[in-house]
């Protein structure tokens, strides 16, 4: 895998921090802290904002977004739409649409911008081949992320 999480985009899901195991969510907080010792910030997508800013998502996560970057939700264009149905046809395959919509929404706007997204959503990290090839992405778990993190950190 190519990331540097220095030099390009990286988006956590919000699952990073609250979902998956014990071992993806540490790995999280501490790729994070990392990051920020060393300048870098956090960056966060407006739709993974507002699952953030969910009444029952601990306080310890809602206070890394004021601290982040984060994008703005615009228009999409045709070109846009196209690719978000297909990024919904890949990882909701036969399954229902709208369960997942936030998902595959999180995803598209990920690629749309490049770079590393992290997450610990199986539903969505199984389909990180595919997602690679067709629209240039890396998706990968958190613990994947922190050894990118350390790894990068000894060169800075």
């Amino acid at each position: 895998m190519n990331v540097n999480p220095y030099d390009d985009f990286i988006f956590f899901d919000s699952c990073a921090f609250d979902g998956g195991d014990f071992h993806e969510r540490e790995a999280s907080e501490r790729a994070r802290r990392i990051l920020k010792k060393n300048g870098k910030k956090v960056m966060l997508m407006h739709s993974v904002v507002s699952e953030i800013r969910n009444p029952h998502t601990p306080n310890w996560i809602k206070e890394i977004e004021p601290k982040s970057r984060q994008t703005v939700r615009l228009n999409l264009t045709d070109s846009e739409k196209l690719t978000l149905s297909e990024i919904e046809k890949i990882i909701v395959g036969n399954g229902q649409a709208e369960k997942r919509k936030s998902d595959c929404f999180h995803v598209f706007e990920a690629q749309k911008y490049g770079g590393c997204f992290v997450t610990a959503d199986e539903g969505i990290y199984k389909h990180f081949g595919i997602i690679k090839e067709n629209y240039g992405l890396s998706i990968v778990k958190p613990t994947e992320f922190l050894k990118l993190v350390v790894e990068y950190s000894e060169k800075i």
